[in-house]
């Protein structure tokens, strides 16, 4: 197994581990379902694509423990220049999540 391959099927594992442990069910429910997504979708990345997503996701797993771990409300808003440099098919999977989270928010 490459390196890179160990790394992502490493990072998979924290990912979930850490839904399980830190996460309301509602939500590790819309979370591990949209890990599981995104793994698979990128499962045959080409090389230069892995790093970055390994990064963006290693950032995402030590935001999630760091808020678990302090009590904090779990997520943070996008910054304007980030959402300035999102396609549109970015955008579109941000209002749904955001559709789908609130959902939870309001138990509809």
């Amino acid at each position: 197994m490459s390196c890179q391959k160990t790394q992502v099927v490493t990072l998979y594992r924290r990912l979930l581990r850490l839904h399980r442990q830190k996460l309301p069910f509602h939500m590790r429910q819309m979370g591990d379902s949209y890990i599981k997504k995104e793994f698979r979708d990128h499962q045959d990345a080409k090389p230069e694509f892995v790093g970055p997503f390994i990064r963006e996701w290693t950032k995402y797993a030590d935001t999630l423990e760091s808020q678990a771990n302090n009590g904090e409300k779990f997520g943070q808003d996008l910054d304007e220049e980030t959402k300035s440099k999102l396609s549109e098919e970015q955008r579109l999977q941000i209002q749904r999540l955001e559709r789908e989270s609130g959902q939870f928010r309001t138990g509809e």
